[in-house]
């Protein structure tokens, strides 16, 4: 049987709460990041949310022309 790694889950250390609904990654968190990501969802939803989903929009935040924030709604998940 194969054996899954246990995620993390909620919002990184570094994550800043900019009001109820909206957290904000800083660029620090992640070499090569160009703008803050932004995620838009409640406490219990960030709560919920898993380490894969901060990593995929930190990456996003990475891309060549990206401006102001990198966004993940509410429903945000990692994956295709």
């Amino acid at each position: 049987m194969k054996q899954f790694k246990e995620r993390k889950l909620g919002p990184p250390p570094q994550a800043i709460e900019i009001d109820d609904v909206t957290t904000e990654i800083p660029t620090s968190f992640k070499k090569g990041m160009h703008v803050p990501a932004r995620i838009i969802a409640n406490k219990e939803l960030m709560a919920a949310m898993d380490e894969g989903v901060f990593n995929q929009i930190t990456n996003v935040a990475t891309l060549p022309g990206i401006q102001r924030y990198a966004f993940c709604m509410a429903d945000g998940h990692w994956g295709f």
